[in-house]
Order: structure tokens, then sequence, then C-alpha cells
């Protein structure tokens, strides 16, 4: 019965498989794990959990050195991870501040983008979108809602979410008479008292 195991050069970092035909060799092997070779784990799936636990417990433990090796390399990953965290933290807080620069001087007459939920109602989707919300964009989305809801009823269900791009203000000429450009919506199951 062929299998793999996972393994990682603690010296390099470098991370690998090995094969054996049985698991006497992988035990034989085990027992005497070469050194600077880190067992990481099972990768093959075909085994049992008994197997792998005898595995496991034949292992020979990493020494002194060994186990500095591993821990710097687990510094290293964490700092690497940390690292790309922040780089994503500053990233996003930069895409946001331009969003937002953007949003200011956007034309106040564009679509606006809202989320509707059951629980919530109607909120902007836009961060930094200062724009109102007025009653007849409110009144637009409840009509829709509505509509969807008789879509879902006979299936016990309700509109749990919905996305919607609408005209805020006035619809602009050529544009047609209808206040909602495009929607999507999930249904959920009604709640008791719907």
């Amino acid at each position: 019965m062929k299998f793999d195991l996972q393994i990682r050069e603690l010296k390099t970092g470098n991370t690998g498989r090995i094969t054996f035909e049985s698991v006497q060799e992988a035990l034989a092997w085990l027992k005497d794990r070469p050194k600077y070779t880190e067992v990481l784990g099972m990768a093959s799936h075909h085994i049992s959990g008994e197997i792998s636990d005898q595995l496991k417990a034949a292992m020979r433990p990493l020494d002194d050195e060994e186990q500095a090796l591993e821990d710097n390399l687990r510094e290293a990953r964490n700092k690497a991870v940390e690292a790309a965290a922040k780089k994503l933290q500053l990233e996003i807080a930069a895409a946001a501040a331009q969003q937002l620069a953007a949003e200011g001087t956007a034309d106040p007459k564009r679509p606006m983008e809202l989320r509707w939920s059951y629980e919530d109602g109607l909120v902007k989707a836009t961060p930094g979108d200062t724009r109102e919300v007025s009653a007849e964009v409110q009144e637009a989305v409840a009509a829709w809602v509505e509509e969807r809801n008789s879509w879902v009823e006979s299936r016990n269900q309700i509109v749990g979410e919905a996305r919607l791009s609408v005209w805020p203000a006035e619809i602009p000429e050529g544009k047609g008479n209808e206040r909602i450009l495009s929607g999507t919506f999930i249904p959920v199951t009604a709640p008791e008292n719907a």
C-alpha cells in the first residue's frame, strides 16, 4: 500500500513529499528520520486514522537544533503573514480613501447602489455616498420587493436580501420612467408571522 508523507527541509523551508511502499518502510524511516527533515503530516488520504497515529508515534522527535530551525521558520512565516496583512490593510484604506474622494466629486444624479434586507431594511451599498435616499426611492424599492415577494409566496418564501441600482432623484431624460435600473434578490423561508 503506497502512501506519501508531506515533509519540509528545516534549513531551507522547502516542502515536498516522500513516498513509501509500505507502513513498515515508513515506520523504519520515521524512527531514524533524517536530520533537518520535518514531517508535516500525511499527504495521502487513504490511510486509516489508526495507521496515521501509529506513524506519528514512531517518528523521532525534533532535536534542539531542529526545533530552533523550526521555530525560526514559524517566526518567518508569521512575520510574512503579518506583513501581508498590513499591506492589505493599507491597500484597503487607500482604496476607501480614493472612493470617498471620488464620491465627493461624483455626479449627484448618477445611479445609487442600495442593499435591502428583511431584517435591516434599506441601506446604501456604497461607502461614502452622502446622498439621501428619497421617499420616491423608498416607495419604489418597497414596491419592487413586494412584487418579488408575490413571485415566491407560493413556495412559502419572501425576499431575504436584495441589491438594487436606482435613480436617486429625477430620472434622466431618455432613460424611461423606471426608477429601479436593476436588482437581484435572494429568497428565504417566510417567517411564521409574515
